[in-house]
């Protein structure tokens, strides 16, 4: 049973994370209602679809614990098998990803003023990964087992090029956007704490994302066989609905400091469609 409790261990410890971190969504979810009730329904649209998503992705990761520890308890033989639920898990990961990593994108397409040069190869490196994923979700109803996946060619060198395109699109996001924002603050110098703030939040939520990316992908080339890169890729989908509700949720207090440069009063890159939309057109 010792190995039992070390191959399913990082799943449990993962899956409990995950549920905490969902939590924090809810929490996330609810202050954008108290906060933003009056903005369309293209973003409340997206707001409630990923709180949807990472709740459907809670429930199969509950899911996949209760049929990875509980059910086969007392049968060996039973423990390598695949439960059904973790192929929609990882899917609700990649359909998470995907949504906040093109928002981000599109963040950075207004930034650009709708110059499609950065924007496209980001977006194509977000289409593949989402791809590559279902490419997983295919092959692990193909391959019941723990040991037959592991052991695949094909398996392993996709779920190694999906995490290291995960962690590649955040690295690209958060460089361009410090990028941009650090170019405004040498145009923009009455504005420069907003700037500042900014690029902290960029920074901290693309290093957070990129991060748990890479140690999924470390676990996974080093030690495949104890799961402990199924117990992070639970965690993936959370950090990345809470980077992009955290995101949304923190132009309020943004806007309480400064939006607008007092010299041009052109829009400060703050963070979604409100911002641009609510702007004159010739602003955008």
């Amino acid at each position: 049973m010792s190995g039992v409790a070390k191959e399913y261990g990082a799943i449990l410890l993962g899956g409990l994370l995950a549920f905490g971190l969902s939590g924090c969504v809810n929490m996330q979810f609810i202050v954008y209602w108290q906060l933003y009730s009056y903005e369309s329904w293209r973003a409340k649209s997206l707001v409630i679809a990923i709180w949807l998503l990472d709740l459907c992705h809670s429930a199969f990761v509950a899911i996949a614990l209760w049929d990875s520890i509980i059910v086969p308890y007392g049968d060996m033989d039973e423990f390598d098998k695949i439960p059904w639920s973790v192929g929609p898990a990882v899917e609700l990961t990649a359909m998470i990803t995907f949504l906040v990593q093109c928002v981000f994108a599109y963040r950075i397409y207004r930034l650009q003023k709708k110059r499609l040069t950065v924007v496209v190869p980001i977006v194509s490196s977000c289409l593949s990964n989402f791809l590559l994923d279902d490419e997983i979700l295919i092959i692990r109803f193909r391959l019941h087992s723990y040991a037959a996946f592991i052991q695949h060619p094909f398996p392993r060198w996709i779920i190694t090029v999906g995490l290291s395109l995960s962690a590649f699109v955040d690295i690209m996001i958060t460089a361009i956007m410090c990028y941009f924002l650090r170019k405004n603050r040498t145009i923009v110098t009455s504005t420069i704490r907003i700037i500042d703030t900014l690029t902290f939040w960029t920074i901290r939520n693309g290093s957070i994302t990129s991060a748990a990316a890479i140690a999924s992908l470390i676990c996974w080339l080093v030690m495949p066989d104890n799961r402990t890169f199924l117990g992070l890729h639970f965690v993936i989908a959370k950090l990345y609905a809470n980077s992009l509700l955290a995101t949304l949720n923190a132009r309020q207090q943004i806007r309480n400091g400064k939006q607008h440069n007092s010299s041009s009063d052109r829009p400060l890159p703050i963070v979604f469609s409100e911002d641009w939309e609510n702007a004159p057109e010739a602003l955008r």
